[in-house]
């Protein structure tokens, strides 16, 4: 008996922190947004391992003041469809606190989810990343990121309203538990 009342008040006071916290989450604004850029980087020093490494980072083109991505990936294996794109946001409180995992994605398929949620930008971010052979899969190599304009993802298929705020980003591409690549970007949607 007493383990089915432990049970049950656990139960009670996870649905309450749950529904807290969806609530607290639902009542920030919400709208049309523009996406700002804030940092792209490498996940942490274990990517040093992963089969396909990011070593990206955002710079200021003096010249048209547009935030580009730069540097180069190394790749060792192809990016193709055996693996998984998994994405988590961790939003960022008023107390300049992460809430991790508020929001995850997984998808099959990485290499095609990847090109369907850049849509129409596909073609454009990929051939500034220095890949010239854009479609899947993307065989192994190093390739060098002369500057993707970050304005590019305005054209991909990414929701068109969104909860205003600062998030931290980190997407994963994964086969059978194990980590390819990971990247991190923080972000912010801001009104329009």
């Amino acid at each position: 008996m007493n383990l089915f009342l432990t049970n049950s008040l656990i139960m009670l006071l996870l649905s309450c922190i749950e529904s807290n916290a969806f609530n607290i989450f639902t009542k920030l604004p919400l709208g049309p947004y523009k996406l700002i850029f804030k940092h792209i980087g490498k996940c942490n020093d274990s990517s040093q391992n992963n089969k396909i490494q990011h070593h990206l980072y955002l710079s200021q083109n003096p010249k048209s003041n547009v935030t580009e991505i730069k540097g180069y990936t190394n790749s060792s294996v192809p990016f193709d469809d055996t693996l998984f794109l998994e994405v988590t946001f961790s939003f960022k409180d008023a107390d300049g606190s992460w809430k991790d995992n508020t929001l995850y994605h997984k998808s099959p398929k990485g290499c095609s989810s990847f090109k369907y949620l850049l849509g129409a930008s596909w073609t454009a971010i990929m051939e500034g990343l220095g890949i010239k052979n854009v479609t899947c899969p993307i065989s192994p190599g190093i390739y060098t990121a002369t500057g993707v304009d970050t304005s590019l993802l305005s054209n991909a298929n990414l929701p068109k309203t969104f909860v205003y705020g600062t998030y931290k980003i980190q997407q994963y591409y994964t086969l059978k538990r194990e980590v390819y690549s990971c990247i991190i970007l923080i972000v912010e949607f801001k009104p329009v």
